[in-house]
């Protein structure tokens, strides 16, 4: 009986000796702070805050993103929205401003914010949510500064991709974006850029792009532009608008302002002569083809 009491000892003695050592073990794999659902240094998300936006009248540009320690990895990819377009994360310590787009949460609706964690950190309260602000329809003006450059235009019913239970339009850069260029890349070919309906201007650019390849031309000018962060949000979908976009921006040239009175490129090409490309005069508004080698001024735009 002695021999058994005594067995039974040691293997308890020796079962708590194993158990401390495996506790101790866990801590050093996982950073040292006894966290073993990932490992890594525990932080958390305290909260997300809309920085700008005004109810009603002007786009909230970002959210300030607040952590108890910095998450030092932390990138855009491990950030997840609902209501918004996700754009860029900027700043270091632990407060971060992430830009956000295109809101489809309703005016002083809430976004999600939803973080995945990053290298060597683990993160709780993993999920916040932010108030944001969008402009409503009834306070849209055209010439407002607006997603990234101005206002330009808004659909109307009859115009192609009107929704009446959406706000849809055109918006034009704060500036040109060449004052003197050609509309082709050295060489006239058919680019198939034949669209000249409201709603075809980037499927244009993108043709007259792939068709052309790199170089300097009015259609890869506005391909590659973004737009420097005035507090609406920064974007690189811009494009060379149709015939009929481009005539849209004549139209409320006095809104948007910085227009010459000369004229304009299209991106809207010839469907019989692969020479030819649909110009506009910002002086009288008069439409016209003209060969691709003319120098002329261009003006970028984007659709929401």
């Amino acid at each position: 009986m002695k021999q058994c009491r005594f067995f039974a000892m040691l293997l308890v003695a020796t079962t708590l000796a194993f158990s401390s050592c495996g506790g101790g073990g866990g801590g050093d794999d996982d950073g040292g702070n006894g966290n073993n659902n990932g490992g890594g240094v525990d932080v958390v998300f305290l909260s997300a805050v809309q920085t700008g936006g005004t109810s009603g009248t002007v786009d909230s540009p970002r959210l300030t993103l607040t952590f108890s320690a910095d998450p030092a990895t932390l990138t855009a990819s491990n950030i997840a929205l609902t209501g918004a377009t996700k754009g860029a994360l900027s700043g270091t310590g632990t407060t971060r401003s992430l830009a956000i787009l295109d809101i489809t949460a309703a005016n002083a609706g809430i976004v999600s914010v939803s973080i995945t964690n990053p290298s060597g950190y683990t993160v709780n309260n993993s999920m916040q949510s932010a108030t944001v602000y969008r402009t409503t329809p009834g306070n849209m003006t055209i010439g407002m500064n607006y997603r990234g450059g101005k206002l330009a235009y808004i659909l109307q019913p009859g115009d192609p991709g009107f929704d009446s239970g959406q706000t849809h339009g055109i918006i034009a850069a704060t500036a040109d974006q060449s004052t003197g260029i050609q509309s082709y890349n050295g060489s006239n070919t058919k680019t198939g850029a034949t669209g000249t309906a409201l709603g075809t201007g980037q499927a244009n650019t993108t043709a007259i792009v792939n068709n052309q390849g790199a170089g300097s031309y009015a259609a890869q000018l506005c391909n590659d532009y973004t737009n420097t962060d005035t507090g609406t949000g920064v974007y690189g979908d811009w494009y060379l608008p149709s015939k009929d976009e481009l005539n849209k921006l004549s139209l409320s040239k006095a809104a948007v302002g910085g227009f010459a009175n000369i004229p304009y490129w299209s991106s809207s090409e010839d469907e019989a002569n692969p020479n030819g490309e649909w110009s506009q005069s910002f002086n009288d508004g008069y439409q016209g083809l003209s060969n691709k080698g003319n120098s002329f001024y261009v003006r970028s735009v984007r659709s929401f």
